[in-house]
């Protein structure tokens, strides 16, 4: 790192110190009562957590110093590669878990792979089996992209074996929750998610068999006197080489836009980002069917994309209104394509979508869309919308091993990388290269 960096980093770990002592004076009677009790759920899940190495851990109130306000410009780095695509389709919809009966392990099944979740103990394989069964899904993907942001934010990526402690409440601060970074709900769940990104490999990328080391390598969990959770962990080898080696690959996910999102009710877009980015990040265009965007970012699985369900097409509706919330953020660019645009421009003159939610580039491409269809009378315009969304849902057309596509029937989406997306890529590169003066990069 060049000299300004490590002088950034000295600045922010100097005043992080200065705050913790100041707060670690905080008298008794300045405590708040209702955040003395012990939560039972992180509790059982410390049980579990028996054969990692306890850290001692000074006196401290229970109020714990935020990390500095993320800007607008900041961009968290994601590796864009195939096992963390693997990995992070996880927190979709379209899975299937197969349990083990030798050793208490289980495997999770995505259409891009397969990973193996192994815990050390029988305890904590209770933990990642109710995790995986009950509580995995797009805000374990916000936690996973808060828990790069810190590392990155405290180490540079000096150090793949620089480990960073933090608490859950400093994360989940990080990630906005705001007053709610307290919840012992919401750190309880945290700490699954760090558990699930440690003892997880991937062990398969269609079609190939792999092995690759765990997201995180998790130190320690530890709970003071006032249950602040302590959490000490680094970067596995592949991730940090994909973030912070010679030839990095990754893709730039805007922070702050992250933190809005609602980790259930904006779920397709938080889906769509990590798949469309991860696959952007390493080519300059992308061209793939609705349902395999669908079943591959693990936005829908394929029951929910058969005609006999009778929500279909409200869910493809969501999903392509996600889409145009990535078009107007600049994260990408979608081509023309007759079965979208049409669909868009319906919504639009049918009020269910404004015209201020779309890019300005999207109403350019609109534009003699528009023109065709404003004279249209109402249900003419819901019978249109309706055919083009049951051509992008025809399945049997849908397939991505024939070469060769059928107009007639249905066409691919292509997409592009959006200006934000690039110009943040290429902001996180040249940060990167301070790592490697003598231009190894």
């Amino acid at each position: 790192m060049q000299g300004n960096e490590h002088t950034q980093h000295d600045e922010t770990t100097q005043r992080l110190t200065e705050e913790q002592q100041l707060e670690s004076t905080v008298e008794y009677n300045e405590i708040r009562e209702d955040s003395l009790p012990p939560p039972k759920s992180l509790m059982a899940l410390q049980e579990t957590l028996g054969s990692i190495q306890a850290v001692p851990v000074r006196k401290r109130a229970s109020r714990t110093p935020a990390f500095p306000e993320v800007t607008s410009s900041h961009s968290t780095p994601l590796p864009a590669t195939e096992s963390f695509l693997v990995l992070s389709g996880t927190f979709g919809v379209n899975v299937s878990i197969q349990a083990s009966l030798l050793d208490g392990g289980f495997d999770v099944t995505t259409p891009v792979g397969k990973i193996r979740v192994q815990g050390q103990t029988s305890g904590e394989n209770t933990s990642l089996q109710n995790y995986v069964t009950s509580e995995l899904g797009p805000e374990g993907f916000k936690e996973t992209a808060g828990l790069l942001d810190i590392y990155d934010t405290l180490t540079g990526g000096q150090s793949q074996t620089q480990n960073v402690e933090v608490t859950a409440k400093q994360i989940l601060q990080r990630m906005g929750k705001g007053n709610h970074a307290n919840d012992n709900d919401l750190q309880a769940h945290l700490v699954s998610t760090l558990l699930y990104l440690a003892r997880t490999l991937v062990v398969n990328i269609s079609p190939q068999r792999a092995r690759i080391s765990p997201l995180l390598v998790l130190e320690s969990v530890v709970t003071d006197e006032f249950q602040n959770v302590h959490l000490k962990y680094h970067l596995g080898e592949e991730t940090f080489e994909s973030l912070y080696g010679p030839k990095p690959q990754l893709f730039p996910l805007s922070t702050t836009r992250l933190v809005g999102l609602h980790g259930e009710h904006s779920r397709y877009e938080i889906l769509l980002t990590q798949y469309l980015g991860n696959k952007l990040a390493n080519q300059e265009t992308l061209s793939l069917y609705f349902t395999t965007l669908c079943l591959y970012s693990g936005v829908l699985n394929l029951e929910r994309l058969l005609p006999a369900q009778k929500n279909r097409m409200r869910d493809a509706q969501q999903v392509i209104s996600a889409l145009m919330q990535l078009e107007q953020n600049g994260y990408i660019r979608c081509v023309a394509h007759p079965d979208l645009d049409t669909i868009v421009v319906a919504n639009v003159l049918l009020d269910s979508m404004k015209r201020e939610q779309l890019a300005a580039t999207t109403l350019e491409r609109l534009e003699e869309v528009f023109r065709v269809h404003q004279s249209y009378k109402k249900e003419d315009l819901r019978r249109k919308r309706t055919r083009a969304l049951q051509r992008l849902l025809n399945i049997d057309a849908s397939q991505e091993d024939r070469v060769k596509e059928n107009p007639e029937f249905i066409t691919r989406l292509t997409f592009y990388p959006g200006e934000q997306f690039l110009a943040n890529k290429q902001a996180l590169l040249e940060k990167q290269k301070e790592l490697f003066p003598d231009g190894t990069s």
